[in-house]
């Protein structure tokens, strides 16, 4: 059974879907901006057929709201966990099989003429408890992070996993670098990986799956050492039959597979190369597939997407941060990451602090909790060497004999970059100069860069 909807778009109450058809003239119309049933004119100037409108905005925007009675969407709250199977998501089209004490199929489509069409083999009238589930399901694909106002099963072990997991098993776009990386740094101990294993079994038993979560998900993740040594723990551990098989392929295609191509090292941009750079981790690595991919736009985009990846989970050092600073694609690129990173756990370290510091306002609270001799070290590398004159005045005072030689060449940096010096660097530079032998250079430097006004000749 197939029930059709058809979309509408009205000038001032948005996108909207045609529930039901009074007269050849008039309509009620479910506008989702509003979440409210209108009686509408179809022939109103101001309404039409909604165009380029596809299945992932019909979701994000909440149409299907209008399609579900409250009962129904109350009794499709049991299927939204572990009943839903073989889901398959493009542009505009939905299909797969949900279990009600027998499989029933569904779809979703919109087709050419902007008709959604629904149907589902259960042998309930339509729109059915199990369309809205697959609704919901959708949503949670297309915005992970947004809030479900509906009733909604708690969260059960291993959820954290399976949210990541169906994203990229289910929407055939998912790329799966970031998807390995965030769940290598999730995997913290034994419990979490046991966890994750477990959710990862009932993807492994579907045939289609099958060979994406061995080679795409478990098999990149033997590259990282401490999840290498747990899945081996847990292999020696185990006694279910399942998931023994499961850590025997994964193992097997790890080192049959991804070892031997990273080891002919094929090219930069080959995946075991790019799940060693993210996993292992190896800068040198991130920083050469950078300089590789700077003539070439289709790999430019995939080096910065590693990088991003890289960043986001992976403590640098000093050494690490002025290979990234000196890389062009980094220097051009990072600025369309900023927020996407900045949100991540680099946050959290003083190394994703000192990497964009050029971009960052100063903040006195995190600067006293940076120690300066870092600021020093970064500083050459700076693009505004200025920015360091404020946190090296401040802390003069506890600066170490061994730090003077970098406070110089800060200071020679500025004056390269700058023509105008203020007097907060005019008075570093004469502190610095009592306590360096032969530091009278630096003051003849300053001097030769300061920007006097012209004095007025007088008649």
């Amino acid at each position: 059974m197939t029930t059709r909807y058809l979309l509408i778009k009205h000038l001032s109450l948005g996108f909207g879907v045609l529930l039901k058809r009074e007269n050849p003239d008039i309509g009620k119309i479910y506008f989702a901006e509003s979440a409210s049933v209108k009686t509408v004119i179809l022939s109103h100037p101001y309404l039409s057929v909604a165009e380029n409108i596809n299945l992932s905005k019909f979701v994000s925007l909440g149409l299907y709201e209008g399609l579900f009675d409250q009962q129904t969407k109350i009794a499709a709250q049991e299927y939204l966990d572990n009943h839903i199977k073989d889901m398959h998501v493009s542009e505009n089209e939905c299909y797969g099989s949900i279990v009600d004490g027998h499989e029933h199929q569904f779809r979703i489509t919109i087709d050419s003429n902007s008709f959604v069409n629904l149907s589902c083999t259960c042998n309930t009238n339509l729109p059915c408890k199990h369309l809205y589930a697959v609704f919901v399901a959708m949503k949670k694909l297309i915005n992970p992070k947004a809030n479900d106002e509906r009733l909604v099963a708690p969260s059960s072990k291993g959820n954290e996993f399976k949210d990541a997991l169906e994203r990229f098993l289910y929407v055939r776009s998912a790329d799966n670098l970031s998807l390995v990386s965030k769940l290598s740094s999730q995997l913290v101990n034994m419990d979490k990986v046991k966890a994750f294993i477990e959710t990862l079994v009932p993807f492994y038993q579907r045939g289609q799956y099958k060979a994406r979560v061995i080679s795409d998900i478990l098999a990149p993740l033997y590259f990282s050492n401490k999840n290498r040594e747990n899945l081996i723990s847990l292999e020696e551990e185990e006694t279910n039959e399942q998931i023994l098989l499961l850590l025997d392929e994964a193992g097997t295609y790890y080192q049959n597979t991804l070892c031997r191509e990273y080891d002919r090292k094929g090219g930069d941009t080959k995946k075991a190369n790019l799940y060693h750079i993210l996993l292992t981790p190896d800068c040198d690595g991130l920083v050469s597939l950078l300089k590789h991919a700077e003539d070439n736009y289709n790999e430019e985009r995939l080096a910065s997407q590693v990088m991003v990846e890289y960043l986001k989970y992976q403590d640098l050092t000093i050494e690490n941060i002025a290979s990234l600073k000196d890389c062009y694609l980094f220097q051009i690129n990072h600025h369309y990451y900023m927020n996407d990173l900045l949100n991540s756990p680099m946050k959290n370290r003083l190394s994703g602090y000192l990497l964009f510091f050029d971009e960052l306002p100063l903040d006195e609270n995190k600067i006293k909790q940076i120690p300066l001799e870092y600021f020093l070290k970064v500083a050459p590398y700076s693009d505004d060497k200025s920015h360091y004159i404020q946190i090296a005045h401040t802390y003069y005072d506890s600066l170490k004999e061994e730090d003077l030689p970098l406070l110089v060449e800060l200071v020679i940096g500025i004056c390269l970059q700058h023509e105008y010096i203020d007097e907060r660097t005019i008075r570093l530079t004469i502190e610095l100069a009592k306590r360096i032998p032969h530091g009278s250079f630096l003051m003849e430097l300053v001097e030769n860069n300061i920007r006097r006004p012209r004095k007025s000749k007088s008649n």
